[in-house]
C-alpha cells in the first residue's frame, strides 16, 4: 500500500476525486453486492440438504455477510467465521460447513476461470499486456506447492486410519470425515439447477457491483461492460493474496488491469484506494449488524 501511494497526494489528488464521487452509482453496487451475498447465503442451504440439514436462509445469509467483515480485519478467517456462526444459529457441525465452504471455493475457481478466459477473448492486448507483467516463475512454484500440500494432506488423512485406537487422532480423523461430506455434497444436491443459478448469478451481480462502482468514480466512468469483464478478473486474482479484504494486492492488480486498458495509473490508484476503503467500510458494517443480530438469538 505504502509503496503504490506514496506519491498520491490527499489534497491534490484524493480529496477532489472524493468530492466528484456519484453516490448513487455508490449505493447501486451496495445493493448488487448485498445481492451477491444474499444469492450465496441460499446457495450455501442448498449444499447443506444432502447431509439432512435445514438451515433458515436468513441465518445463512448473515453468517455469510459475518465471514466478509471478518475477512477484512484477519485474513481468510472468515471461511471459519462463518461456519461458527451457523453452528450457533441452527447448530450443524462446524467440520461438515467447512467442507462446503471448500467446496464452494472450487465452484467460485471454475466461475473465475470462465472470467478469465472471457477476459481474454473480450480484451486480449489488454490481456497480453497484464499477463506479460507477471513472473511466470513464481506461479509455476506456487502451483507446485500447491499440488505437494494436496498431496501430503491426502496421505496424511490417510494415515490416520493407523492411530485411530489413540483418541486424539480418532477425533481429528472424524473431523476431516465431516469436511469430505460436504464436499461431496455437490454430487447429492437436490435442487442443481438452483445451486448453479446461484452460483451464475453471485459472480453476475458482482460484475454488475464492478461495473456500477467504476462509474461512481470520474476517472473510470468511462468504463464499459467489456472491459469491466476484464478488469473483474485482473482485480479477482489480486483478492485472492490472503491479506486483510485483499489490501495492497487488490489495489496493485486494480492499477495494472486499468493500466493495461489504457486508464493512467494514478487514476487506478485513485479508483482503487477510494472504492476498496467504501466497500471495506461497508462490508464491516453488514457483517457486524449480521454478528448481533445473529448473537441476540436465543
Amino acid at each position: 500500500m505504502w509503496v503504490l501511494y506514496k506519491d498520491i497526494s490527499w489534497e491534490n489528488d484524493l480529496l477532489p476525486a472524493l468530492k466528484s464521487v456519484h453516490w448513487i452509482w455508490v449505493f447501486a453496487s451496495f445493493l448488487f453486492g448485498y445481492i451477491a451475498t444474499v444469492l450465496r447465503g441460499l446457495r450455501w442451504n442448498i449444499m447443506l440438504e444432502p447431509m439432512g440439514y435445514k438451515v433458515r436462509n436468513w441465518w445463512a445469509i448473515h453468517a455469510v455477510a459475518f465471514g466478509y467483515c471478518m475477512n477484512n480485519l484477519i485474513p481468510r478467517s472468515g471461511e471459519l467465521a462463518r461456519c461458527t456462526m451457523l453452528n450457533r444459529t441452527d447448530e450443524v457441525p462446524v467440520n461438515k460447513l467447512i467442507g462446503t465452504v471448500l467446496l464452494e471455493r472450487i465452484v467460485d475457481i471454475f466461475f473465475l476461470a470462465t472470467v478469465v478466459f472471457l477476459a481474454f477473448v473480450l480484451e486480449q492486448e489488454a490481456f497480453n499486456t497484464i499477463f506479460a507483467k507477471a513472473d511466470g516463475s513464481k506461479g509455476t512454484t506456487i502451483l507446485i506447492l500447491l499440488l505437494g500440500a494436496i498431496v501430503a494432506f491426502v496421505v496424511f488423512l490417510y494415515s490416520l486410519r493407523y492411530f485411530e485406537h489413540i483418541p486424539f487422532f480418532k477425533k481429528v480423523r472424524e473431523f476431516f470425515l465431516g469436511m469430505t461430506d460436504g464436499l461431496k455434497s455437490i454430487f447429492k444436491l437436490k435442487r442443481q439447477m438452483l445451486f448453479w443459478v446461484y452460483s451464475f448469478g453471485i459472480w453476475f451481480f458482482w460484475l454488475l457491483m464492478t461495473f456500477t462502482s467504476l462509474q461512481a468514480i470520474e476517472d473510470t466512468s468511462a468504463m464499459t461492460l467489456r472491459q469491466t469483464v476484464f478488469f473483474m478478473a485482473a482485480s479477482s486474482l489480486g483478492m485472492m493474496v490472503p491479506t486483510p479484504g485483499g489490501a495492497g494486492a487488490f489495489h496493485g492488480m486494480a492499477v495494472l488491469g486499468l493500466q493495461a486498458l489504457g486508464f493512467p495509473v494514478e487514476a487506478g490508484k485513485i479508483y482503487a484506494l477510494i472504492s476498496w476503503s467504501i466497500k471495506t467500510a461497508w462490508d464491516i458494517l453488514v457483517g457486524a449488524v449480521s454478528f448481533l443480530i445473529a448473537t441476540s438469538k436465543k
